[in-house]
């Protein structure tokens, strides 16, 4: 009985593959899809990658290989095999990365004005066949260029022709003695909580308090503020360690013609404890004073009025606001740290 069960379902199995064959060869299969090659253009001239091709993740981010995409402007593209390190230079911008690192991060500078930003990477560089990827928006929009994406022709294009300020400019002060807020990747009404250690103990006395303002407004007035580029550079105190800062500022404002009157203006009660001296009782070890800085510019080349995009008129009074972090080492005078607004106001 068991032997004629056996061949009656070895039969049906048969009967049932040979329907399935004669259904087969008659019908035809649609064919995998074949993928797209993604090209990269910069303006009109398409990018040649014969031994590492850019694709899309599976985030849906283009990658490109740097060392190509960054030659093709004029970059210079440097490992370090010890550090795993990527640096990557063009003009005065200078940006590093490491792709092993735990954060999607990577680190912009400028050289020329030592400000600097951290740039949150929308997806993480990788190292396929030795060679390294990275986002294609993020080289290229920390150098100023504009990027876009043609669905339809399934291509990038950069476009270097209008290119763009990598860092925030603010005509307050000297370009290079501030950074902008969004340097610090947050706003003013933030930007002591992101600045602030969790663990700060000191109390600050109204005497503390006046006396870190007189410092914030000395520096910002005195020292980076005010210039007069129509009178010779003669410092009150050739030997001091802020003179050099001050013949700079000068300098720079006899290259553009500039006599700048600045106000800093705040109060007491804006002034807070950043951080402790660890493990010691030793007071404060840094500060920071939130106000509002005033500034006209009587006088300015046309060169330089135009980096504003005509925002900005000589006879003018303007306002930004304005925060000035102390270094409060007892046995050093180091110069504040001074972070502006990234836009700037007439003052009616």
């Amino acid at each position: 009985m068991k032997k004629n069960l056996l061949l009656k379902n070895v039969k049906i199995i048969a009967i049932v593959f040979a329907l399935v064959i004669g259904f087969a060869s008659n019908v035809t299969f649609a064919s995998t899809p074949v993928q797209r090659e993604l090209k990269v253009y910069v303006n009109d001239e398409e990018l040649q990658f014969p031994d590492a091709k850019p694709y899309i993740n599976e985030s849906g981010r283009t990658m490109v290989p740097i060392r190509a995409i960054a030659e093709s402007f004029g970059a210079m593209v440097d490992w370090n095999g010890v550090l795993r390190k990527v640096t990557i230079t063009y003009d005065d911008i200078e940006i590093e990365f490491l792709p092993d690192y735990v954060e999607s991060v990577m680190l912009v500078r400028d050289i020329k004005t030592s400000q600097s930003k951290t740039v949150q990477l929308d997806s993480k560089p990788v190292i396929r066949n030795d060679r390294t990827y990275l986002p294609y928006r993020a080289i290229t929009e920390a150098f100023g260029y504009q990027v876009y994406w043609d669905e339809k022709e399934y291509k990038v294009t950069v476009n270097t022709n209008n290119r763009q300020p990598v860092f925030c400019i603010n005509p307050g002060l000297s370009d290079t003695y501030y950074q902008c807020v969004s340097n610090f990747n947050t706003d003013f009404e933030n930007l002591i909580p992101h600045l602030k250690s969790p663990e700060v103990r000191t109390n600050l006395t109204d005497e503390m308090r006046k006396s870190y303002l007189y410092r914030a407004k000395d520096y910002v007035e005195n020292i980076i503020g005010n210039v007069d580029s129509s009178k010779e550079f003669e410092p009150e105190y050739p030997t001091a360690p802020f003179t050099p800062v001050m013949e700079e500022v000068y300098n720079d404002a006899v290259k553009n013609s500039i006599i700048r009157e600045v106000k800093f203006i705040a109060d007491p009660s804006d002034v807070e404890i950043l951080a402790d001296y660890p493990a010691i009782e030793m007071g404060p070890a840094e500060a920071i004073v939130l106000g509002r800085l005033e500034f006209i510019y009587h006088e300015a080349s046309d060169e330089y009025l135009n980096r504003f995009g005509g925002k900005l008129e000589k006879g003018v009074w303007y306002s930004t606001k304005i925060a000035v972090r102390l270094n409060l080492r007892p046995t050093d005078l180091v110069l504040g740290n001074v972070i502006l607004d990234n836009t700037f106001e007439e003052i009616k």
